[in-house]
């Protein structure tokens, strides 16, 4: 799918957005980013919020794990979303397990904050011309085998 991606980007027009339906996880986004792609969207991030996930620069997190039942840290320990700065995982365990809304709810925000804060990233380093130094770094923290 990268492959092909990478294959057709530059045969678009340069002067309009490069579009790409249905990516949703970190390593795809930065994956698009680097074979041209301007602009994705996924429901990937709010459907597992649904069921209980959170994406973390650790990786993802199903918080319906026992081992989050007493852990206080908030999802990403550099996430500035609500669910981070004011809730614990143990307490959206809680929820999410208590079929409370207000726990997928913070899931989804803490989602799409992540993936909003991994796309500010990139397009900074776009900027500065350091976009590969950049995807190997966010691959590295998100623990990715492979390399974009």
């Amino acid at each position: 799918m990268f492959e092909a991606t990478r294959e057709a980007a530059p045969l678009l027009p340069a002067d309009r957005p490069r579009y790409f339906m249905g990516i949703g996880d970190p390593e795809g986004i930065l994956a698009a980013i680097d074979a041209g792609i301007d602009m994705f969207d996924c429901v990937l991030p709010t459907r597992i919020a649904r069921t209980g996930s959170a994406i973390t620069w650790e990786g993802r997190l199903n918080l319906k794990n026992a081992r989050f039942a007493a852990d206080p840290r908030p999802l990403d320990e550099s996430c500035d979303c609500p669910a981070c700065r004011r809730f614990s995982r143990a307490y959206i365990r809680h929820l999410i397990n208590q079929e409370e809304l207000l726990g997928l709810r913070l899931l989804s925000l803490h989602n799409l904050r992540f993936l909003l804060e991994l796309t500010d990233g990139a397009r900074a380093a776009i900027e500065r011309g350091t976009l590969a130094a950049y995807t190997g770094d966010a691959l590295a923290r998100l623990g990715a085998a492979a390399a974009v």
